[in-house]
This record gives structure tokens, C-alpha cells and sequence, in this order.
């Protein structure tokens, strides 16, 4: 390959140790530069600017360092000014970056509720605690999510159904949410039986050992039974503890059993006596009206019963009660109605509105916690199509509960009353099958909704009940598809051997926790008492966790 052969340098070039050519070319360069340099200058005043030069977009790219918080893009950033240093940039002190804002669901999420089969499920819950939207026929619900937080909890619930919790964020990932079957099997715990920790657990073991997995307990019958701070009840003196129920829930978390606290409504003659304001009256001596059994009534027309009772309900349902039922929620059945004086008119459409605005006001004060409501109603509302006299429209009160609990003990059926050969008491599979159908007719086929009362006592000289009657009861509510049963015996003493093994066939465990506390207490023969104290928020809806 040919030398390449550069001219000698000349004298009278403007740059002697350089060719002529390059020479004249080199001041041209300089002269290019300089105005490079002033327009990079002058750019860097523009930090909004967008059109630097190729080479100074390539330098920014190279030497930026990203903002606090924020995160490098390989694109094209925001401008910095150009420098031709070659020292090192200074080190930066380590940052922590700031911690997101969760970003804002936008527009509706729709959905469609449905069981493991896929059949959709009406009437089931959408809430956050606050707003609530009810799914259709279909299953389907549509919830605006404008504004919301991605991480803002929903709960979807309905009657029969474990919940569905999760974020609204993956609610809206979801065109279908199936629900599990939860059928509630419980049996009642009289506080005023079951004195002692041996009592409690013997019944635990019941549950730990069979098919049975809820407790239904008295928190209040006149006297409330725990450490209510509810004001009315306070200055009424009926608040006397006689149980622990930090204690108590210790007991039954530990077990995993579904917990039903049950609350008496307006039979409540110790607030009567109190607050003669609140009670039914005698229209003829202005005295408090009393029943056959010389026990005087609160007024279920009187809004203030319903706030504290619903204050109450929420009290309970914060110490972490999976569900409130309501008991007497009615009004009297026996004494001198003609003398009874409510301060409005002893009218069936009065009654009801009462009834039922006090089960609409204590759902919506619930809504929040995420505890069920169910209400206790007489058997014979499945046979009539008014309320009673006291209130008690069977489908009406349905569509203010998740749960509604006809008492259908075959005991308490007139004989003659339902189309069995002899006294219902002697037919406890026929007397509850019947009950349950008509519960059904009622309902239009809604029998989810349906949680009844049934028998494990015997009724003076009637057929006494053992393990036969009490499994013939739920053998036919089981037939009838409802969502569970609850056993009543005020004695406390049940018959295991009526009931199905436990169906999951796990090992029993210790029914007590370890604990030096007992969880009934000796109440004080003197004084009532009522020493303030915070219950524990032990209700959480954490996502993906059935309840």
C-alpha cells in the first residue's frame, strides 16, 4: 500500500505546525464550537425546552441522575445544562424513595356473584363498610369506583355464603366471584347455666366433636349480661357482668366456632321501670302496662330504644360477634291489649314500620363491622298472612336480616294445628318439614335466608325429646335446603349423639386455651355495676379470608 504523503509545513500559514489546509480549516472549527457552547448556555435557561442539539441530547442522557421518588427513563428527559468537565459529578447522599400514592380506581367495576355451581346469586352484598349495591337476578352488580383507592377493602356477603373479602383493586380483576356454602349449625349457651370453665368446655367439646360449629350466647335479657358502656342501659342499672368476654373469645377463636350473640329486644321491664317514658303505659292508671306475667314492656314505637339497642349491637359486634340475633323484636302476645297505650295506634301497619325501621336502622349501624343480623320470630307467623298482632310479617322481616329464625319447636304447635295425627310434638320430622316448606312458600324458594330454632328439650308431659327426635328435627331441615339450624335448650344439656360427626374429620383440640381467667364471674349480690371499658376491635376484613 502507497506512504500517504502529507505537503511540508509553510511559513506564512496562519498556524505554521499545521498543513495549510487544515490550517484554514481549524479556525472555522474553533469558531463552530464557540457557538455550540453559547447555544447550549442559552438552552439551559429553557428548561422546558425540547430541541437541544443531537450531541447535547446524547451528554444529558448520559450524565442525569434521576430525581428523588422518581425512577430513570431511557427516553428523552428533562434538559440539564451541558459541561465539558471531565471531573467527576459529586456524590449523592443515599435517598429513600417517597412511598407511593395508591393509585384511584376509575369507573364502574361490574361483576356477577355466583355459588360453586355457577348459578348466580341475587340479593347478595356489596359493600366497603359504608356504601352498599345489592346483586340482581342475574348475580350481577355493578359498583362506581370513582375516587376509590385501589387497596380500599369490599366485602360481597349472602345469606348461606362464606364472605368474599379482598381489595377494591382485585374485585375489579374479577368478572366472577364464587361464594362457598357456610350452613351455620349452632347450639345456645346460657350464661346463667354454664357457670364455670368445666361447663364451657363440655360444650365445646360438643362442637369440636360434631357437626354443630356456631355458639348462640345471651349478652343481654333485661340484665346485659358483659361490660356494656351503652349510656341508657348504664343509667338504667342493667348492666351487671357476669362474664369475660376478652375471656370467652379467647375461648372460641382458639376453637374456630361462629359466634351468635343474642339480644333481647322490647321485653325489657328492668329499662320500663327506669325510664317510664319508654315504656308501654295502661291507658287506664297511667301506670306501666304489664302482661299476664306482671312484666312491663318497653315501647318498640319509641326511636329511642331502637338507637340504644342498635348501640348495643354494635358494641357486641366490636368485641368481635360474627352475628347479632334479635329476640323478642316484637311486640306483647299476652295481657289486656284493649288497655295498652304506645302513644300512637295500636295499628298492624304501625306495628310492622316499627319492627322493621328498628331491624333497617341496626342493619345499617352493622354495615360497617361486617357482623350478620338475624332476628328470632314465632312459628306461627309461616301460617298466617298478617303480623300476629305483634309486629312480625314473616317475608317482611326476611328483607331486613341475613338470617331469620322461625322457633318451630313441635312442642309449641296447638295440637290440631298442622296436618300431622296427633299433637306435633309427637311428630318432629312432619311437624318440621311442614314448617319448612311453608318457610319456603313465604320466601319464594329463598331458603338460604332460613336458619330455624329447633328442639332438644321435653315440654312437661308431652313425648319427652332424646337423640331420635332431636336428629328427626334436622334431618328434615336439611332436606329443606335452609342454611343451618340452631338448638335450643335453656339447661344447656344436648344430646351429641343427635348429631353428625364433626364433617371435616379434624382431630379435636384442647378446648380451653391456656388461661387462669374464667370466663364467668360471680356477679356482686349488691349493687348493680358498670365499670367502663373499651372493647377490643377484634373484627378485621382481611382480604381473601372467608369468615
Amino acid at each position: 500500500m502507497p506512504k500517504k504523503h502529507f505537503l511540508p509545513p509553510r511559513a506564512d500559514s496562519p498556524f505554521p505546525w499545521l498543513p495549510w489546509g487544515y490550517s484554514l480549516l481549524f479556525p472555522i472549527a474553533l469558531v463552530a464550537l464557540a457557538g455550540t457552547l453559547l447555544y447550549s448556555f442559552i438552552a439551559s435557561d429553557e428548561p422546558d425546552s425540547n430541541s437541544a442539539p443531537n450531541a447535547l441530547i446524547a451528554q444529558a442522557a448520559a450524565t442525569e441522575t434521576p430525581a428523588e421518588g422518581s425512577s430513570q427513563s431511557s427516553g428523552v428527559g428533562t434538559n440539564v445544562p451541558f459541561s465539558a468537565s471531565t471531573e467527576p459529578a459529586p456524590e449523592l447522599e443515599p435517598t429513600v424513595p417517597a412511598s407511593p400514592t395508591p393509585a384511584a380506581a376509575t369507573g364502574p367495576i361490574e361483576s356477577v356473584v355466583t355459588d360453586a355451581s355457577g348459578n348466580p346469586l341475587q340479593g347478595a352484598r356489596v359493600t366497603d363498610g359504608q356504601l352498599v349495591t345489592v346483586t340482581g337476578a342475574d348475580g350481577i352488580f355493578q359498583w362506581s369506583a370513582d375516587g376509590a383507592e385501589a387497596g380500599a377493602e369490599v366485602r360481597i356477603a349472602a345469606s348461606g355464603y362464606h364472605d368474599w373479602a379482598g381489595s377494591l383493586a382485585e374485585l375489579g380483576s374479577r368478572s366472577e366471584v364464587v361464594l362457598e356454602p357456610r350452613p351455620i349449625n349452632a347450639l345456645y349457651l346460657n350464661p346463667n347455666m354454664s357457670g364455670t370453665d368445666e361447663d364451657i368446655d363440655r360444650f365445646i367439646e360438643i362442637i369440636n366433636t360434631t357437626s354443630a360449629n356456631a355458639v348462640v350466647i345471651d349478652i343481654k335479657e333485661e340484665i346485659i349480661y358483659y361490660d356494656s358502656q351503652v349510656e341508657l342501659f348504664v343509667d338504667a342499672g342493667t348492666v351487671r357482668p357476669i362474664m369475660d368476654l376478652e375471656v370467652f373469645f379467647n375461648y372460641l377463636e382458639y376453637n374456630v366456632i361462629y359466634t351468635i350473640a343474642r339480644l333481647v329486644v322490647f321485653k325489657d321491664g328492668l329499662v320500663a321501670q327506669a325510664n317510664p317514658d319508654l315504656a308501654v303505659l295502661n291507658n287506664q292508671t297511667g301506670d306501666l302496662w304489664r302482661d299476664d306475667n306482671g312484666v312491663a314492656w318497653v315501647n318498640p314505637m319509641v326511636h329511642a330504644l331502637w338507637d340504644a339497642n342498635a348501640d348495643l349491637a354494635v358494641e357486641a359486634a366490636g368485641y368481635g360477634f360474627d352475628e347479632i340475633q334479635y329476640d323478642y323484636v316484637r311486640f306483647p302476645t299476652d295481657g289486656d291489649f284493649t288497655t295498652m297505650d304506645f302513644g300512637l295506634e295500636n295499628t298492624q301497619e304501625n306495628r310492622e314500620n316499627s319492627i322493621e325501621g328498628f331491624l333497617s336502622q341496626t342493619r345499617e349501624a352493622l354495615l360497617p363491622t361486617g357482623a350478620k343480623q338475624s332476628a328470632d320470630v314465632f312459628g306461627y307467623t309461616l301460617v298466617v298472612d298478617d303480623d300476629l298482632g305483634i309486629g312480625q310479617n314473616f317475608p317482611n322481616v326476611a328483607e331486613y336480616v341475613d338470617y331469620i329464625s322461625p322457633m318451630i319447636y313441635p312442642s309449641h304447635w296447638p295440637d290440631g294445628s298442622l296436618a300431622v295425627d296427633g299433637h306435633p310434638n309427637d311428630f318432629p320430622y312432619e311437624t318440621i318439614e311442614i314448617s319448612m316448606r311453608k318457610a319456603g312458600e313465604k320466601l319464594d324458594g329463598d331458603m338460604m335466608r332460613v336458619r330455624p330454632w329447633l328442639q332438644d328439650f321435653s315440654f312437661f308431659d308431652l313425648m319427652p325429646y332424646g337423640d331420635a327426635e332431636v336428629r328427626a328435627q334436622i334431618e328434615a331441615v336439611e332436606a329443606s335446603g335452609a342454611s343451618g339450624w340452631m338448638l335450643w335448650d335453656p339447661n344447656n344439656r344436648y344430646h351429641p349423639g343427635a348429631l353428625d360427626p364433626d364433617p371435616t374429620g379434624a382431630t379435636p383440640v384442647a378446648a380451653t386455651p391456656a388461661s387462669g381467667t374464667p370466663v364467668m364471674a360471680t356477679p356482686d349480690a349488691g349493687t348493680p355495676t358498670s365499670v367502663p371499658g373499651t372493647p377490643v376491635a377484634r373484627r378485621r376484613w382481611a382480604p381473601g379470608v372467608k369468615r
